[in-house]
């Protein structure tokens, strides 16, 4: 278990399983844009360590996953992120329950540095309601930590409190 911290304001653990590395990224990679059934199981595991890890720390009452870009998920013919993030809860009977939406396009991140990713989710997403309750952000990865920022930020002007994050992967040092 690789536990690190966001850099926001209003700081919140963030739990990963796997150090990134170019195998991780194929297996990532092979899961989202492929729908390769292996990857997602490895994704899935890694998850559900990752969420184990944060249960065994945080009252955590439901799972919010991060959107994919509506373009995105057209292409790809789901919601990435939420198929994982439903797998892992069914496990420990936590609810997945889909809050944010963006509010506008953004650009792909895996060409940005920290300073362009923060720039580019500035104020990109938005809390649809509000669900009382400790909530966990789950993603695939964490590199600068600019997407749950902007997820968690986004929750909590919504009024929905973020106890945590959960990944798969971790970049290390986050970026």
């Amino acid at each position: 278990m690789i536990k690190t911290w966001s850099h926001s304001k209003e700081k919140f653990p963030i739990y990963s399983s796997i150090p990134y590395s170019p195998i991780a990224g194929k297996v990532l990679l092979s899961a989202k844009e492929n729908g390769l059934q292996l990857a997602d199981n490895l994704l899935a595991s890694a998850l559900l360590h990752s969420l184990r890890g944060a249960v065994s720390q945080h009252q955590i009452d439901f799972l919010v996953p991060i959107p994919s870009r509506k373009s995105v998920a057209r292409k790809r013919g789901r919601q990435f992120i939420s198929t994982l993030s439903r797998s892992a809860g069914e496990n420990l009977n936590i609810p997945t329950e889909e809050l944010l939406a963006h509010t506008r396009k953004v650009r792909d991140q895996s060409n940005l540095d920290a300073k362009n990713r923060a720039i580019n989710l500035d104020e990109a997403l938005i809390s649809l309601r509000f669900l009382s309750g400790q909530a966990v952000l789950i993603d695939d990865l964490v590199t600068t930590g600019s997407t749950l920022h902007e997820a968690a930020r986004a929750l909590r002007t919504g009024g929905i409190t973020v106890a945590a994050a959960v990944t798969a992967c971790v970049a290390e040092p986050l970026r």
